[in-house]
C-alpha cells in the first residue's frame, strides 16, 4: 500500500535527524555548548549594563532593523526533497499541496519562535530609549509580517524566472525593513502600506510552477551541505556533492597565486574556500561577530574587557569552522593520479587556513580599534589584539597540523 504524502514527511524527517543526532553529540564533546552558554550569561550580563548606560545619541531604531528584518525575512524551508523524487514523486504531484504545508507549518513555528526570541532581546532596549510603539503591538505585528513572508517566500520560489525571484526577493526585504522603520517610529500608515508591497509580491501575476521541484531540491542539497560543513569541524563525515559559487567579488584574490606547480594546492585551497558553503559560513559568521564587536566595543562592555572577550569568541568560532577545510579533498582520487608531493597539501591548508583566519581575526577586531581605543581602553583593545594574532598566528597552525599529521587518512 502506497503511503501517504505526509507519512512519507514524516519518515524523512526522523531519518535526517536520526543520522545527524551522533555528531550533535560529537559538537557537545568539543566543549561548543559550554563556551556558547558563557558567552550566553556574559552577553545578558552586558546587555543589562547597556541599558543602564545608554548614551543619548543611540541608535534604538536601527538597531531594531538590523536585528528583526533579518529574523522576519529570512524563511527556508526544509522539504527532504532528494533528486530522484523527480521521478518517483512527481506522478503524486497532486497530493503535494499537503506535503508542503507541513513543511511550512514545520519551518514557520520555528520561524515564529526565533521572531519572538529577537522581540524579547530587542524590545528592552527599544525601551529605554523613546519607544514610541507598545511591546505587545511590536510583537504582534512582527508574527504578522512574519506570517507574510513565509507565503511570499513560497511564491517566490513558484516563480518561472531567476531574474523574476530575485527582484521580487530584494523588494521583499526593502518593504520588509520599511514596514518594521514604521513600526518603531509609531508611522503605523507606512507600516500598512508596506502590507500592499507583500500582497502585490504573493499575489503577482508572473507565470509560477506549481511546484516548483528544481528550486526545492537545490535548497535542500544547500542546507544539508551547511549541515556537513558544520559537523565537519568536529568529525570526519560523509560528504554529499559540494555546491559551488562563482563569488565574483572574492575570485580575484586566486588569480594573484602564482602559476607554478608549488602553489598548485594552494590554488585548490583557496577556490575551495572562496566558492563553497565553507565560504559563506565563513563570511557570515565574521560578519556576525563584527555586528556584535561592534555594539559591545560602542558601549565598552564590562569597562572594554566584555568587548575584547565577545571578540576572542568570534575569532575562536571563525577557527571553528576552518578546520573544515582540511576535510575537504581528502578523499579524492585526483591526489593520488597528480605527481604532486603531499607534504605541499599540507602546507597549502596551513596556509590558507593561517591567511584567512587572520583576515577574520582582523575585520572582527576592528570595532575594538575604533570604539575603545579613543576612549582609553588601550589594555582591552591591545590584550583582544594580541590573544587573537597568538591564536591566529600560533596555536591554530599548530592545532592543524597536529591533526593532518595524526589523521590516518592522510597516510
Amino acid at each position: 500500500m502506497e503511503r501517504s504524502v505526509e507519512a512519507l514527511w514524516r519518515s524523512r524527517s526522523a531519518a535526517f535527524w536520526r543520522e545527524s543526532m551522533p555528531y550533535f553529540r560529537y559538537m557537545a564533546q568539543s566543549g561548543l555548548p559550554g563556551v556558547t552558554i558563557m558567552a550566553l550569561l556574559a552577553g545578558i550580563s552586558g546587555y543589562g549594563i547597556l541599558l543602564r548606560n545608554l548614551p543619548a545619541n543611540f541608535p534604538f531604531v536601527l538597531v531594531g532593523v538590523l536585528v528583526l528584518t533579518p529574523l522576519i525575512c529570512w524563511s527556508p524551508l526544509r522539504t527532504w526533497l532528494r533528486e530522484a523524487d523527480i521521478v518517483f514523486l512527481v506522478p503524486r504531484e497532486a497530493e503535494m499541496p499537503a506535503y508542503i504545508r507541513r513543511s511550512m507549518r514545520y519551518n514557520g513555528m520555528a520561524g515564529m519562535a526565533v521572531v519572538l526570541i529577537g522581540c524579547a532581546a530587542y524590545l528592552p532596549l527599544y525601551h529605554a530609549g523613546d519607544g514610541r510603539t507598545s511591546a505587545v503591538f511590536v510583537v504582534l505585528a512582527s508574527l504578522v509580517i512574519k506570517l507574510l513572508q513565509i507565503q511570499a517566500a513560497w511564491r517566490e520560489r513558484q516563480i518561472v524566472n531567476g531574474g523574476s525571484r530575485r527582484l521580487l526577493r530584494v523588494l521583499r526585504w526593502v518593504a520588509t525593513a520599511l514596514a518594521i522603520t514604521a513600526l518603531l517610529k509609531a508611522s503605523l500608515l507606512i507600516y500598512f502600506a508596506n502590507w500592499f508591497v507583500l500582497f502585490a509580491i504573493i499575489y503577482t501575476r508572473l507565470p509560477r510552477y506549481p511546484i516548483p521541484w528544481l528550486t526545492l531540491i537545490e535548497e535542500e542539497k544547500r542546507t544539508r551541505r551547511r549541515y556537513t560543513v558544520f559537523f565537519s569541524a568536529f568529525a570526519d563525515i560523509p560528504t554529499e556533492s559540494a555546491g559551488v559559487k562563482t563569488r565574483k567579488y572574492a575570485g580575484w584574490v586566486a588569480r594573484l597565486i602564482p602559476y607554478r606547480k608549488s602553489n598548485a594546492f594552494f590554488y585548490l585551497y583557496t577556490q575551495t574556500l572562496i566558492r563553497t558553503e565553507l565560504g559563506g559560513i565563513l563570511l557570515r559568521l565574521t560578519a556576525l561577530g563584527l555586528f556584535t564587536g561592534w555594539l559591545s566595543a560602542y558601549s565598552a562592555l564590562f569597562a572594554g574587557w566584555g568587548s575584547a572577550g565577545v571578540c576572542l569568541l568570534f575569532v575562536w568560532l571563525t577557527g571553528v569552522q576552518l578546520r573544515a577545510l582540511a576535510q575537504a579533498h581528502r578523499h579524492s582520487v585526483w591526489r593520488h593520479v597528480y605527481p604532486l608531493p603531499e607534504a605541499t597539501r599540507q602546507a597549502a591548508v596551513l596556509r590558507v587556513d593561517r591567511r584567512a583566519s587572520l583576515l577574520c581575526a582582523l575585520i572582527i577586531w576592528l570595532p575594538q580599534g575604533i570604539w575603545l581605543l579613543p576612549k582609553g581602553y588601550t589594555v582591552q583593545a591591545g590584550a583582544s589584539l594580541v590573544i587573537a594574532l597568538l591564536y591566529v598566528l600560533v596555536l591554530r597552525p599548530a592545532s592543524v597540523k597536529k591533526k593532518m599529521s595524526a589523521d590516518p587518512e592522510e597516510d
